[in-house]
């Protein structure tokens, strides 16, 4: 799906489309899982989605973030509850979403100039 063009920062790591395998970013298509943040550099995720742990996410996230969307289409084999409690404890906010969800959630916390980390976990 495309997402419709609007003003912002050209700094921004903008979703402009997706697919249930892969984002486009900047004009960039990533297929693989990958670090988002709302600025700088998008860095590859080297976790599976029955990997992942809160250190994982802390250790991924970078200063001042206070929120974290995890998005997979295959979150349903995970015990989220641990992640939740943790990051929660680290007042950092946590939701995992499908792709779809995420990468519409990612450009509105964009729009509000949220401090958040997305992670795009596709296998």
């Amino acid at each position: 799906m495309k997402f419709s063009e609007q003003n912002f920062n050209k700094n921004f790591n903008i979703i402009k489309s997706y697919s249930k395998n892969s984002i486009r970013i900047k004009d960039k298509e990533y297929n693989y899982n990958v670090v988002v943040p709302p600025e700088n550099k998008i860095t590859k995720c080297k976790i599976n989605i029955k990997l992942i742990s809160p250190e994982y996410i802390i250790k991924n996230t970078g200063n001042n973030i206070n929120f974290v969307i995890i998005a997979s289409n295959n979150t349903g084999n995970i015990d989220k509850t641990p992640i939740i409690l943790e990051l929660n404890n680290k007042n950092i906010g946590i939701e995992f979403m499908n792709i779809a969800s995420a990468c519409s959630s990612h450009n509105i916390l964009l729009s509000e100039n949220r401090s958040f980390v997305s992670f795009f976990i596709f296998n």
